[in-house]
């Protein structure tokens, strides 16, 4: 069984002034649980036209968002996991998501984080600190750093991930 990690850049205003205070291609992290990507799970802005309602957001390839910002720019790893870790982080998000309004992306947390100080809250997550969570709580790869630290860029060379794709994200295709 596989999963699947996309660093991404979707051009939008947010994404754009964290690479310029990061300056890192890639502005978002999110994780798949085909080879497709179809679905993508993380944490951002729930509704295409906002990003004061964020939280745990789903989203399709071929959905409102991707429609909207669709110069969206991508990496995609490809790691094997075990039937167990695999269900695992299935069950977490199919659990999220019947209550998707308990959980709330954390703009409180930035501030902190921004000068390396760990702060969490109960349900509020940023992209890296969820996706950090998930993979940690599978037992899939543990980082250095508390989770709620981690950035997109801290995903780029994980071990046991291997980069299978690099592009625009509307033009990658499973082969």
């Amino acid at each position: 069984m596989k999963i699947y990690l996309l660093l991404m850049h979707t051009n939008t205003i947010p994404s754009k002034l964290v690479k310029l205070f990061t300056r890192y291609e890639y502005s978002h992290v999110g994780i798949s649980l085909n080879r497709n990507c179809d679905i993508i799970y993380s944490f951002g802005r729930r509704h295409v036209n906002t990003i004061l309602n964020g939280g745990l957001s789903i989203e399709h390839k071929h959905g409102e968002f991707f429609n909207k910002f669709n110069k969206t720019v991508c990496c995609i790893f490809e790691t094997e996991v075990n039937k167990e870790a695999y269900d695992f982080i299935k069950k977490t998000l199919d659990e999220m998501e019947k209550t998707i309004d308990d959980y709330k992306y954390d703009f409180i947390g930035i501030i902190p984080r921004f000068f390396h100080i760990p702060f969490t809250l109960k349900n509020r997550y940023v992209c890296s600190y969820f996706i950090a969570e998930l993979l940690d709580k599978a037992n899939i790869y543990h980082f250095d750093k508390p989770n709620c630290l981690i950035k997109p860029k801290d995903f780029e060379n994980l071990n046991g991930f291997h980069e299978i794709y690099k592009g625009s994200y509307l033009s990658y295709e499973d082969n």
